[in-house]
């Protein structure tokens, strides 16, 4: 089974530090700042973790947009409704 991974952030002595949190079961999260091999563990129910999203999901979106043209392009290449 592949591990569930969020984008997210960790607020620590006021400081926010963003990086990865990866789902253990039923113990919490194993947070990881960007570009470091250390872990945190964290639980699930500690207010200073803020989960952003799949990152499976977020990097795959990403590779989308850049394949239709990248972020600029879908932006504005968004047609509005009239109705």
């Amino acid at each position: 089974m592949a591990a569930i991974v969020h984008y997210a952030s960790l607020t620590v002595n006021n400081t926010e530090t963003y990086g990865t949190a990866e789902l253990l079961n039923g113990s919490g999260y194993l947070f990881r700042k960007d570009g470091e091999r250390k872990a945190t563990l964290v639980s699930y129910r500690d207010p200073a973790l803020m989960l952003f999203g799949l990152a499976d999901v977020a990097d795959m979106q990403h590779d989308v947009d850049m394949a239709v043209g990248g972020y600029a392009a879908v932006a504005c290449g968004r047609v509005q409704e009239v109705r």
